[in-house]
C-alpha cells in the first residue's frame, strides 16, 4: 500500500525529505530498546519533519480517528481529576501519560513519507540484533563487558524491557522468515530461536515468557494451516514436559513466582509487608489495595496517583500496582477502563483490516502487550508505552491511507 504525500515537491527536495524521514524513523525504532534520551531526541525530530510539511487536511481527518481521540480522552480525564481528586503524585502521574497525546503527530509522520514504517521496523530490529548479540555473549560465554552480569545480561535496559522487546523482534523476525526462503530464511530463523533462549533462559523477568507464549502464540494460529497448528501445538507439549523435567532458569522462575504469591496470601511469617516483599508477592499486594480503591470510588475512579503502597517504617512505597487494568480502575474508574479497552479493541480491529501478514503480526503484539498488561502498566512505561503510541500511530495512518486511496 502506498500512502499520499500531501504536498508537491521537486525531485531533489522530495528525496531530501524522504532522507530525512527515513533516518528519523530509523533512529526512532533504533532508540527505543536504547535510551531515552536517544528516543526523545527522535521524537523532537519527529515533530520537527511534522511540522516542516503542514499537512492540515490530514490532520482534520486524524483528530477524528478514534485511535487518535480515545487517548486523548483518557488524557483528559486524568488531567481533569487532578481539579477534583489532588494527589501528591498526581501531576508526575500525568506527566508519564503524556505520550497518549504523541499518536497525532506520529501518525501524521508516518502518514507523509510510507517508507518510514520500514525504516523504524528495520532500525528497531537492528537494535536489537545487536543486543541480542551482547547477551549472549556475556550470558553464555562470560565474556566481560562493562557492568552486565552474566547472571542476568541485560544489556540497555531493565529485564523486562529488555525481554519484552526482545520477543516483539522474535515476532518480526518469525513472520520474515516465512516470508523468505533460502539462506535469508534460516537466517531469520536462527534468530528466533537465539532470541527465544535469550528470554527464557537467559534475562530474568517472567513477562518475557508471558508475552513469548502468548505472541508467537497467536502469531501460529492466525499464519499456519490445521495440520501445521496441530504440529505446533504437540511439540510445544513436548517442550513444556521436557522443561518440566529437566532443570532449567525458567521452570525455576516460574515456581518461584508461584511460591512468592503462596507465601503473601497465607501471610505465613511477620507482617503482611515482609510476607509479600517479593517481585510477585508485591504484584499480589498490589490487587489487593487496588480492589479496596476501586470499591471507595468504581465509577470515576480515585484520580491521578492515587494508588499508593509501602511500608511506611522504611519509607518504601510504590505509585503502580504494575497492571494496568487496575490501574486505570483505580485512577479513573469503570469509565477510564472501558475508554481504554476500547481503545484496544479499535486497535485490534485496525489491525484486523491490514493484509494478512501485517494483520497476524500486528494482531500478536496487540495480544502480547494485552496479556503483559496483566502484570505490568506498560502504557506509563517510558519505552513500552511510547512503542504502543507507535504501533497505535501506525495503525491510524494506515487506516486513514486506505480511506484517502478508497
Amino acid at each position: 500500500m502506498t500512502l499520499p504525500v500531501p504536498i508537491v515537491e521537486s525531485k531533489s527536495g522530495h528525496y531530501r525529505v524522504g532522507r530525512l524521514f527515513g533516518l528519523t524513523a530509523f533512529l526512532l525504532g533504533a532508540s527505543l530498546p536504547v535510551s531515552n534520551p536517544l528516543m526523545n531526541l527522535a521524537l523532537g525530530l519527529v515533530l520537527l519533519c511534522v511540522l516542516w510539511r503542514e499537512d492540515l487536511q490530514n490532520v482534520k481527518e486524524l483528530i477524528k480517528h478514534r485511535l487518535v481521540w480515545l487517548p486523548a480522552l483518557m488524557f483528559a480525564l486524568l488531567a481533569f481529576s487532578l481539579f477534583i481528586q489532588p494527589h501528591a503524585y498526581g501531576a508526575e502521574m500525568l506527566g508519564k501519560y503524556k505520550k497518549l497525546l504523541f499518536v497525532l503527530p506520529l501518525a501524521l509522520f508516518f502518514l507523509q513519507v510510507s517508507t518510514a514504517m520500514n525504516r523504524f521496523v528495520n532500525g528497531f530490529l537492528l537494535a536489537n540484533a545487536a543486543i541480542l548479540l551482547v547477551s549472549l555473549a556475556v550470558g553464555i560465554f562470560h565474556l566481560r563487558i562493562g557492568h552486565l552480569n552474566p547472571l542476568n545480561p541485560t544489556v540497555f535496559k531493565l529485564h523486562i524491557t529488555q525481554n519484552f522487546f526482545m520477543t516483539l523482534a522474535a515476532l518480526l523476525w518469525l513472520s520474515r522468515a516465512f516470508a523468505h526462503r533460502g539462506m535469508k530464511r534460516w537466517g531469520y530463523a536462527a534468530l528466533v530461536t537465539l532470541a527465544s533462549y535469550d528470554v527464557l533462559f537467559l534475562v530474568l523477568g517472567r513477562t518475557g515468557y508471558v508475552a513469548l507464549v502468548v505472541g508467537l502464540g497467536v502469531w501460529l494460529l492466525l499464519s499456519l494451516g490445521l495440520r501445521q497448528r496441530l504440529a505446533v501445538m504437540a511439540l510445544g507439549l513436548g517442550v513444556i514436559c521436557v522443561l518440566a523435567f529437566v532443570p532449567n532458569r525458567a521452570t525455576e522462575r516460574v515456581a518461584l513466582g508461584v511460591a512468592e504469591i503462596h507465601d503473601c496470601l497465607v501471610l505465613a511469617d511477620g507482617d503482611a509487608y515482609d510476607s509479600c516483599k517479593t517481585s510477585m508477592g508485591q504484584r499480589t499486594a498490589f490487587v489487593g489495595e487496588s480492589l479496596r480503591l476501586i470499591n471507595h470510588a468504581p465509577w470515576f475512579g480515585n484520580g491521578a496517583g492515587s494508588f499508593w503502597y509501602g511500608n511506611p517504617e522504611t519509607g518504601y512505597h510504590v505509585n503502580n500496582p504494575h497492571n494496568q487494568y487496575l490501574l486505570e480502575m483505580v485512577q479513573s474508574g469503570l469509565v477510564g477502563l472501558a475508554m481504554f479497552l476500547l481503545w484496544m479493541l479499535y486497535c485490534y480491529r485496525e489491525a484486523w483490516r491490514q493484509p494478512v501478514p501485517v494483520r497476524n503480526l500486528m494482531v500478536a503484539i496487540l495480544s502480547a502487550y494485552m496479556a503483559c498488561h496483566l502484570f505490568n502498566s506498560f502504557l506509563l512505561d517510558s519505552a513500552e508505552g511510547h512503542l504502543f503510541m507507535v504501533i497505535t500511530a501506525i495503525l491510524a495512518a494506515k487506516g486513514n491511507g486506505a480511506k484517502a486511496n478508497s
